[in-house]
Formats: C-alpha cells, structure tokens, sequence
C-alpha cells in the first residue's frame, strides 16, 4: 500500500452497529455501552505523507468536510507529535464517502487510520497498545478502527473484544446495504435524548449481555442481536426514520438504524424481496436523493 517511504495509503472503513446498548451515564460524563461493531468494505481512503512544512495540511475531496484543527485526523496528528515527544508533521489527503452524521464512524475511522499510517511512516514506534490507548483520547469509537475486525465493544467504547475467529468468519461477507436520508443526526444531540429520557431510554448492561451471549453461542440468529438505544429516542424526531423501517420489517427484513443515526442498514443474504425493490421503497420513502450503497462486511 506504500509507493515510497514517505506516502501510505490506507482504507478508511465505515462501521456499523449490529447492537448497539446504551447502559446510562457513567462518573467521567461519558455513556456506559455495550456493542457488537463490525467493519465494512465500503470508506474513504487516506493518503498520508511525511511533510517538510513544520504544520499538518489536510485536503479532502468533500469541500463540505471541515479541515481545520477540529477534524479528527488534525487532532490525531497533533495527539500522535505529543505523544512521540519530537517534532513530526504529515499531508493528509482524504477521499470522503463515507457521510457526515450518519452513524457510520467516519471521523473515527479517519483518526485512527490516521494513527495507524502516521506510525507506519515513522517505523512503528508506537506499539498496538500505545495506539489503541491514544485512539481512545480522541474518541470512543476510535480504538475500534485500529484493528477493525469484528469486535464487542464495552465501557466507554474504549474495551475491545475481537470475536472468535468462528464468529468472525460467520459474519465476514455478509451483504449489507446502507441507506441515509438526506440528513444527519448530531451525536451530542443524540446522547442527550438519552440522557433526557433517563432511566427509561438506557437498557440494562444484563439484557445486553443476554442478547449477546444468545448470538455468540449460537442459540441466536444475527437478526435477534439487532438493537438500538438511538433509534427510539431519535424517531420522536426524525419520523422518516421509524416509518421506512417500520415498513421493511413489516417484509420480513432485518434492518436497524446505525449507531447514533441517521443512517441505516438492511441485511441482503436471505431476502424475503429483491435488493432494487429495497432500493424503490427507500427511495419511495426519502426521495430521489437518499444516499444507497451495497457493501458488506469485511
């Protein structure tokens, strides 16, 4: 994936939640959780290189995508100069698909692919578990994509369990469309539905590892892992949301919103109807120009 010793390229992969369990509010502010996340074929791509300049640049192909020292990338690189303890800056080029707001871990993913080339560059001088423990420092979705292979996530999002490699392998392939309406969800404004709703809105750490265990052992289907916390709290809202997957469900089809939203997913092996008649009521239901991409799981 490198051409030279001063330029990486990497895949940036979307991810989504195929449960996803908000337990409340823990001590630090932070939300107690409990996931199962698994990556997908579908991202960006990030294209870094070592920078002569004493300041990291990044150019992204979405003019809309902010570029400034807000974006995670930037603040992985400037968390990653820190923790090296010596001078080092990069280039980023990053193509955008992955959508803003969406639920799909874009920014996350950004920054920890980031880490992950930085660090390639540099001769890996920072091992997995320095990475993973400054992934975490820029948010609660970035240890995940250091690895990103199948994985329970727990605490904060900071705890990673990757898969038995049975499991793993039972899940690899498996095709997943995604469809976004034209809009996002704010992932604070999220939380704080949940948090508004307390305790009503939190599910038990218990039911969760119940839900798990029955899928993990195989007493389970994947369609009975499926869960959301985000998805009812952010329906009051966005109705568009409930409504189209009110009416996928009503045909046989396992979908579920993704992480905070606003995009969702549907799971393609074993249809009860064709992929385009999917793709029609999708479209039906949040017009024209609903964001639709057929991938799977890697």
């Amino acid at each position: 994936m490198s051409d030279d010793l001063n330029r990486i390229e990497l895949p940036s992969p979307a991810k989504v939640n195929l449960m996803l369990s908000v337990h409340g509010k823990r001590e630090d502010g932070f939300h107690a959780l409990t996931s199962l996340v698994v990556a997908l074929d579908f991202g960006d791509r990030l294209v870094i290189r070592r920078s002569e300049a004493s300041v990291d640049c990044l150019r992204c192909s979405d003019p809309t995508v902010p570029t400034g020292e807000a974006n995670l990338i930037m603040k992985a690189a400037a968390a990653f100069r820190v923790r090296l303890g010596q001078d080092a800056f990069f280039e980023f080029d990053l193509d955008k698909r992955i959508p803003m707001g969406a639920g799909l871990g874009g920014g996350s993913s950004n920054a920890s692919v980031a880490l992950r080339g930085m660090n390639a560059l540099l001769d890996e001088p920072l091992n997995h578990a320095e990475l993973l423990e400054l992934a975490a420092t820029l948010g609660s979705d970035c240890p995940f994509f250091i690895d990103s292979k199948p994985a329970l996530m727990r605490g904060r999002g900071e705890i990673i369990e990757p898969l038995e490699p049975p499991t793993a392998a039972m899940l690899a392939g498996r095709r997943v469309a995604l469809f976004r309406p034209g809009f996002g969800v704010e992932t604070a404004w999220a939380y704080g539905q949940l948090a508004s709703g307390a305790p009503a809105s939190y599910e038990s750490e218990v039911s969760a590892k119940e839900r798990c265990q029955r899928f993990l052992h195989a007493d389970g289907s994947i369609n009975d892992l499926l869960f959301n916390s985000f998805e009812a709290p952010v329906g009051r809202k966005y109705l568009a949301i409930p409504t189209l997957l009110d009416e996928l469900r009503a045909l046989g089809l396992a979908c579920l919103m993704s992480g905070s939203g606003s995009c969702c997913f549907v799971l393609l092996d074993d249809l009860t109807v064709s992929v385009s008649k999917i793709q029609e009521i999708c479209r039906n239901a949040w017009g024209d120009s609903v964001f639709w991409v057929e991938t799977s799981i890697c």
